[in-house]
């Protein structure tokens, strides 16, 4: 009977001791990522396009910026004006924020299951998605569109503006 009573005590103790470290740890995580925050450049996030190659998202000095990473770094957009920078930095903030700490295991049982309701989600016509995301595709292609106006105006002012080196 002892022996029971003792296995049931150790395990309770046990479960404390885990309980305790992994408080321990947030609190130690929270207080690192404010000592992190006051770093002029910070990860904002990426997305892997291919082998060796990525897009990231970073902010720098209140600004924010869209570079390609592959054999060499690429600027695609910067995004300069303070009320969307601000914008995105909260909302990346108060996801980040409501983001629990999970363990690697665990994240993948649940990415199975995000990528289920995700699914799901798209089968229903899922019309909701993240600002975040809209802004940085409407971001980009309002860069491709300035780029294609810039090559039209180089050819079309390239005769007149410019002597043929012989």
């Amino acid at each position: 009977m002892t022996s029971s009573w003792e296995m049931l005590w150790v395990l309770l103790v046990l479960l404390l001791m885990v309980g305790g470290i992994i408080l321990l740890l947030r609190f130690v995580g929270r207080r690192n990522r404010g000592w992190w925050a006051n770093r002029s450049l910070r990860s904002l996030g990426g997305l892997t396009l291919g082998a060796n190659k990525s897009m990231q998202v970073v902010e720098w000095n209140n600004r924010i910026y869209v570079l390609g990473v592959g054999e060499n770094v690429q600027l695609l957009e910067s995004i300069t004006d303070p009320d969307v920078v601000a914008a995105l930095i909260a909302q990346y903030d108060n996801v980040e924020a409501s983001r629990p700490a999970v363990p690697p295991w665990l994240k993948q049982l649940l990415n199975k299951k995000e990528a289920a309701t995700d699914r799901s989600d798209a089968a229903k016509g899922g019309a909701e998605s993240g600002s975040f995301e809209q802004t940085l595709e409407k971001r980009l292609r309002q860069l491709s569109e300035r780029k294609q106006q810039v090559d039209r105006l180089l050819s079309d002012s390239k005769p007149a503006d410019r002597t043929e080196e012989p």
